[in-house]
């Protein structure tokens, strides 16, 4: 697909999801951004969703969403 330009690196908190039935990005990719995080980074696999994952696991993705968001502002508070 040709030459890719670098991307900045992230320098905060992420966390990527990823669904095991999703067709259009492999666990690798997803496994891999961890490189390009300069900061806390966080992997979470749905098993049987695919690559909608708001529309196919939306109570999964709001569990995780408000777990992170909660982790991640409890650190700050902290001074992490």
């Amino acid at each position: 697909m040709g030459h890719r330009p670098a991307a900045a690196p992230v320098r905060a908190p992420a966390m990527a999801v990823w669904g095991s039935a999703d067709r259009f990005l492999t666990e690798q990719q997803m496994t891999g951004s961890a490189e390009e995080a300069h900061g806390e980074w966080r992997y979470e696999r749905i098993d049987g969703a695919g690559h909608w994952l708001p529309l196919e696991a939306p109570d999964t993705v709001a569990r995780l969403l408000a777990d992170f968001l909660s982790q991640t502002a409890g650190a700050e508070r902290a001074g992490r």
